[in-house]
């Protein structure tokens, strides 16, 4: 048995390396990202996700957002369960529209764009019913939600494409 280490490793390679870069971003410049009136996220992960959702097998990446859910959970959150279900989530919704939509820039952008309200949204109304928010919602839309749609929007700008030309070699047999 044959194992093509280019399929088997270098996927959770990448999303180990995003899913730390995430980390180092938010700690790095924290006080650029949280200062002020604006809350910027970084979202890497669920950039590299919805790549992946277009071009690599749902299968494989349903199983990687379980994982890396988990860890992103347990490293990041401390509450267990959020992430593990909103990164399969997004990864099976990004499945479900790329058979009936073309993947190109465009496209994958708005994804992105869809994913990352859809992740800060329910995080928001998770974290107000366990009272952790005191925030209310348009000030939410208005400090958090815009700006980091717009941080990931921009990286998502700058890293299209050397990730989708890594992620299709990937899929490359």
């Amino acid at each position: 048995m044959i194992i093509n280490f280019k399929k088997s490793f270098l996927p959770p390679i990448l999303l180990l390396v995003f899913f730390l870069i995430d980390g180092v971003l938010a700690a790095l410049f924290s006080k650029t990202f949280y200062d002020g009136n604006y809350i910027l996220v970084p979202r890497l992960i669920v950039i590299i996700f919805v790549l992946m959702s277009f071009y690599l097998p749902r299968n494989k990446v349903l199983v990687y957002a379980i994982v890396f859910g988990l860890l992103y959970d347990s490293y990041y959150s401390g509450i267990l369960g959020v992430y593990v279900a909103l990164f399969p989530i997004i990864v099976y919704i990004t499945e479900k529209l790329k058979k009936v939509l073309n993947p190109n820039p465009l496209v994958v952008g708005m994804m992105l764009i869809i994913n990352v309200s859809i992740i800060e949204t329910v995080l928001y109304f998770f974290y107000q019913v366990l009272g952790v928010n005191t925030m209310d919602f348009n000030a939410f839309l208005a400090e958090r939600m815009g700006p980091t749609l717009l941080l990931n929007s921009v990286i998502f700008i700058f890293l299209y494409y050397p990730l989708k030309k890594l992620i299709s070699k990937l899929d490359e047999t």
